[in-house]
């Protein structure tokens, strides 16, 4: 899931971090942006092992069906 996209969509600048070798930079802007009182978001990516960790990220099952007391 692309946290950046969604941070975008609200109107904040995000980016996404994929390697040790960017997030300089982007803490950089990220630093600019909050002096200037904006928000920014970086999603950095983190390699997932071990027992604990799928190969894929978690993402919360939502569901609004199981709440609605109408059918629709």
């Amino acid at each position: 899931m692309n946290m950046a996209y969604i941070a975008k969509g609200f109107g904040v600048d995000a980016e996404v971090v994929e390697s040790p070798g960017q997030l300089g930079a982007a803490l950089a802007r990220a630093r600019r942006a909050t002096v200037e009182g904006r928000p920014y978001l970086i999603d950095a990516q983190i390699a997932r092992v071990g027992v604990a960790w799928a190969d894929k990220p978690w993402i919360p099952p939502i569901s609004i069906a199981r709440e609605r007391t109408r059918k629709v």
